[in-house]
């Protein structure tokens, strides 16, 4: 049996969507784990009206992480699927990675690609046929740190499955992060499960618009790139420990930089120097000088990287404009 559990917080005006979507599935031998996370709405009135189909659970708000924590610990199941209550899964999600995992039963944990939607706009995260390539007629990468640097294997955590003997291993989602709880577990798993079961097809849509304005307030205040350091710091010491560092270490390369790029986005200065001088075996010479440069004035900076963003958005809006071709009516 799988286990679905779904964190809520506030979450009245999407978590029918998920829930929907759950029941949705053509894969019959679950259970499905709604685990109110303190909410001040009428989330426990959404959830209340499918009655016995949801394990029902109401925990004083404490965050993402220790809401599927509590998930975890009432779950029945073998495998752990996890969905976030602003997401939704299609149909075949949880059949498709079931049979993945059937036919792969060393695996400890899968994913698969995702839509993600902006109101009526959505579209595929990863290429299916780069993907599909990338994996060489194999169900799974051998190592998810290599196969995300080369950004073939997108994650997110609706679309995660996981072996309940792994938290044994592993522990828990930490409660100690205001917001990236699921990308700490993940590397966590990936040290020690380097390899991860994949499935090119979109199974899941990411609603980037359905965010409460709690989680907007606190991935604003992750902005600043204090988390991004804190994750690096640990993970580093964990690769070392568990002998993945050879892989881990050019994957880090990269997310650290765009962060960097993030922080100095939004005018961050002496976050943006804190983090090129913690962190010197990451950056080389040339990014660290950029960085003191970009940072002299960071408010000239930071807008100076809004004006190009939005002048690059509009030229590719107007570049799409001008290739839509033009559809012929049969009303002629």
């Amino acid at each position: 049996m799988i286990s679905v559990v779904i964190p809520a917080y506030d979450s009245q005006r999407c978590i029918g969507r998920a829930i929907d979507s759950v029941l949705a599935q053509s894969f019959c031998d679950y259970e499905t784990i709604v685990v109110n996370d303190g909410s001040t709405d009428d989330t426990a009135g959404v959830v209340s009206q499918y009655g016995s189909k949801v394990i029902y659970i109401y925990q004083e708000n404490a965050g993402d992480g220790p809401a599927r924590n509590a998930g975890i610990a009432a779950a029945k199941g073998d495998w752990i699927a996890f969905l976030d209550a602003d997401d939704e899964w299609l149909p075949d999600k949880l059949k498709q990675q079931i049979e993945l995992l059937d036919r792969n039963p060393d695996l400890k944990w899968c994913s698969a690609n995702r839509f993600e939607a902006q109101g009526q706009n959505k579209s595929v995260v990863g290429s299916k046929a780069a993907i599909t390539e990338a994996l060489d007629g194999r169900d799974y990468f051998s190592n998810y740190f290599t196969a995300a640097l080369k950004g073939k294997c997108p994650i997110v955590t609706s679309t995660i499955m996981v072996h309940r003997e792994v938290f044994k291993q592993v522990g828990v989602f930490g409660s100690c992060w205001s917001r990236c709880a699921d990308v700490d577990m993940w590397r966590r798993i990936a040290h020690s499960y380097p390899q991860i079961g994949y499935i090119p097809d979109p199974l899941a849509i990411r609603h980037l618009d359905a965010e409460n304005p709690s989680m907007r307030r606190r991935r604003m205040e992750a902005m600043d790139g204090r988390d991004s350091r804190k994750l690096t710091a640990r993970h580093l010491a964990i690769a070392k420990e568990k002998g993945s560092i050879k892989e881990f270490r050019p994957f880090i390369a990269v997310r650290l930089r765009a962060s960097l790029l993030q922080v100095l986005f939004c005018g961050y200065k002496q976050e943006a120097r804190d983090m090129v001088n913690q962190f010197p075996e990451l950056f080389p010479w040339y990014w660290r000088l950029a960085t003191y440069l970009l940072t002299i004035f960071p408010k000239v900076t930071s807008t100076a990287a809004k004006i190009t963003v939005y002048l690059v958005n509009k030229s590719r809006l107007k570049r799409q404009i001008r290739r839509e071709p033009l559809v012929k009516t049969t009303d002629d």
